[in-house]
């Protein structure tokens, strides 16, 4: 990390921390990314990219709420594609952080990679945060 700090967890329904190394096929759970500004000034165009491996699937269900607003507090814009989903945050004030929730699924078994998850300025390099990738088991 650098000039930005982002910790990732992965929780049940009731919060709880789930292990992903090793999931059950039609195990539901949350992707939890927070991004902070531990920096004394503001920082601007943030976005976090977030790939998942080819045995998980997003749960995107902003589509049931059309009529209500969706996105959280400190997120500008969501991205959701078929693997992967990008967040951007326009701005992030000194100390404070913002946490994406991405619902997910497993659905094929075998083994798959789960790339890193990248927080990064779009207009300074300077400014990155990243986690390490990892190999996840679907049985």
């Amino acid at each position: 990390a650098n000039g930005v700090s982002m910790s990732v967890n992965y929780t049940d329904n009731e919060g709880r921390t789930v292990d992903v190394d090793n999931l059950p096929q039609g195990t539901n759970f949350t992707a939890v990314v927070t991004v902070r500004n531990p920096s004394n000034y503001p920082m601007k165009n943030l976005v976090v990219t977030e790939i998942f491996p080819a045995g998980w699937e997003i749960l995107n269900t902003r589509f049931l709420y059309e009529s209500q607003p969706t996105t959280t507090d400190g997120i500008s814009y969501q991205d959701m594609r078929d693997d992967r989903v990008y967040t951007y945050i326009d701005n992030l004030n000194s100390g404070k952080y913002v946490t994406i929730r991405i619902n997910l699924t497993t659905v094929y078994s075998g083994n798959f990679y789960l790339p890193p998850v990248y927080c990064e300025s779009m207009y300074n390099n300077q400014i990155q945060a990243n986690t390490e990738g990892r190999k996840v088991i679907v049985e």
